[in-house]
């Protein structure tokens, strides 16, 4: 497990890091929290939730947060299991006897498991054009749909994600609970887990909290804004809205040893692979993936203007919640490149922490952005080390150099990067104005490098 204190001082790298992939990536806006067990240890907003009215991003904006919506759902649908008031082996016609189709024999067949992990067969949507007309289902609509056939793939043949399944789990826990979906979700879970800045669909009481959603950027173009939606019966399936830190409540109640909602041998039956597709694996409820040498449970998000990802690396206690609010928000590259840069410092502890009775040195005068005609490149202390990244790279480990301290502001670079001078030194010193001027052994000048957005 990476030391607490070593990510934490990380931090200026991962958020200028963000900061700079929000200003080269024209991003609206992003909100980005890292959780270590019960500490919040980084929070940050950038961008904007409104462009047209310049409204600065603040901890009170509420994303839609899309299919996190589904861990909501399957934590739910896990905790009547816990209680006994089903078996995820059910068939989900002894719930919902409308479930049924003389054109469609597999919906027979078709349990509760296969829901949770997208493995029943059925239609994604079903036949409405949601998604592009904006108007949801109501529950009249999704049951006359299987007057016609809506399965493509018989039960646990693949995986062939389904927000239609998901919406039929909500409609099992109506069933069981004797509760509309919203009143159970806020009983037994938002309530529970203190989180008050949550929402299970938008309506008038939540609509003006809502950061701005926007369309795609194109060239010498203009995002549009979309207009918020309901979700109406769908909304088990992809209509919540909430913020970085409910969103870190609600995975710190998945942390092993936190039984505020149900023990332990849930929360590993839910986080282990149930399902193995071709190039995804299946919890009940969560995503499971591999990135490098940490194992991520969790999910994404999309919904028109807003792109979200999350997840708990659970050996390690370490949560982080990306938010961004437009359909080509990069989250999902963000939240990678967090956990490369987790693994990198796990990996290479050892160099960043400074040696027995040796005095960790104080680079915070010289950290931060520098260019020349040739890019941008920063500059950050973790631990006792000086490192680069080329920020613009989405994976930021792709070019991470830990120099070598030589004396002063002067360092090193190292052998593993034979294009950049190995062995050939750069200083730090005093320019125009006060500011700091790299300077390299060729008497190559990069100067400090601001920006705005």
């Amino acid at each position: 497990m990476v030391k607490k204190e070593l990510v934490k001082s990380s931090l200026h790298l991962i958020d200028n890091w963000l900061d700079y992939q929000v200003y080269i990536k024209e991003i609206p806006g992003l909100v980005v929290g890292i959780a270590i067990e019960d500490e919040l240890i980084f929070k940050k907003e950038y961008g904007y939730a409104n462009l047209e009215k310049k409204i600065k991003l603040t901890d009170h904006h509420l994303f839609r947060i899309a299919s996190h919506s589904k861990l909501f759902t399957a934590t739910a649908i896990m905790m009547l299991y816990h209680e006994g008031k089903l078996s995820i082996d059910d068939k989900i016609s002894k719930y919902l006897p409308w479930v049924q189709s003389a054109k469609d024999k597999q919906l027979e067949h078709i349990r509760i498991q296969h829901l949770l992990t997208h493995s029943s067969g059925i239609t994604r949507d079903g036949n409405t054009a949601h998604w592009f007309n904006y108007e949801f289902p109501t529950l009249e609509k999704i049951k006359s749909q299987f007057q016609e056939k809506i399965g493509y793939f018989e039960p646990s043949e693949t995986i062939k994600y389904s927000n239609f399944g998901y919406t039929l789990l909500g409609q099992i826990i109506e069933s069981i609970s004797g509760q509309n979906f919203s009143d159970f979700i806020q009983k037994h879970i938002l309530l529970p887990l203190n989180m008050q800045n949550t929402v299970l669909d938008i309506d008038e009481t939540n609509s003006m909290r809502h950061a701005t959603g926007y369309s795609r950027k194109l060239p010498k173009q203009k995002r549009k804004s979309f207009n918020h939606v309901s979700t109406n019966v769908m909304k088990s399936a992809t209509g919540l809205s909430s913020n970085v830190e409910d969103l870190i409540k609600f995975y710190q109640a998945h942390m092993l040893g936190n039984e505020t909602l149900f023990p332990d041998y849930i929360k590993r039956e839910m986080q282990r692979t149930q399902f193995k597709g071709n190039v995804l694996e299946k919890g009940l409820g969560f995503s499971i993936e591999k990135i490098g040498e940490s194992t991520l449970v969790g999910h994404g998000g999309g919904f028109p203007g807003f792109i979200t990802q999350s997840g708990l690396i659970q050996d390690q206690k370490i949560i982080i919640v990306v938010l961004s609010n437009a359909v080509d928000g990069p989250a999902y590259i963000l939240l990678r490149g967090i956990v490369n840069i987790l693994n990198k410092l796990k990996k290479s502890e050892e160099d960043f922490l400074a040696k027995e009775n040796e005095i960790s040195p104080d680079f915070s005068s010289i950290i931060g952005f520098y260019a020349d005609d040739w890019g941008t490149f920063l500059y950050s202390q973790i631990g006792s080390k000086l490192v680069g990244i080329a920020p613009g790279l989405d994976n930021p480990i792709e070019y991470f150099i830990i120099y070598k301290h030589d004396s002063g502001y002067k360092f090193i670079n190292p052998k593993e990067f034979p294009a950049y001078a190995p062995g050939q030194s750069f200083e730090f010193v005093d320019g125009p104005e006060g500011i700091k001027v790299l300077i390299d052994n060729h008497q190559g000048k990069r100067f400090p490098f601001k920006f705005e957005y």
